[in-house]
């Protein structure tokens, strides 16, 4: 499998619908300091799941592993390559 890109991430989460401004998304800043709630973000866990088969952990998500775009690419990388 190819490695996940931004652009992968980005249309994802644009199908869950999450409002951002797409154009001024900074991928190192916190989705949640960017506009997403609480509840955009278990959307977002959950669309990055069901999408490559990966189970993402409340620890993770408590250790702030997912809260940017950046991150959400490293570590899904990391764990398809482990798949």
């Amino acid at each position: 499998m190819s490695p996940v890109t931004h652009e992968e991430v980005i249309g994802l989460i644009k199908k869950t619908e999450v409002k951002l401004d797409w154009k001024k998304l900074d991928p190192r800043e916190s989705l949640s300091e960017q506009g997403a709630d609480s509840l955009d973000m278990i959307s977002i866990v959950f669309a990055l799941q069901e999408k490559y088969g990966i189970e993402i952990t409340d620890e993770s998500i408590s250790d702030g592993e997912w809260l940017t775009l950046d991150k959400m690419v490293v570590n899904l990388n990391k764990a398809l390559v482990k798949k």
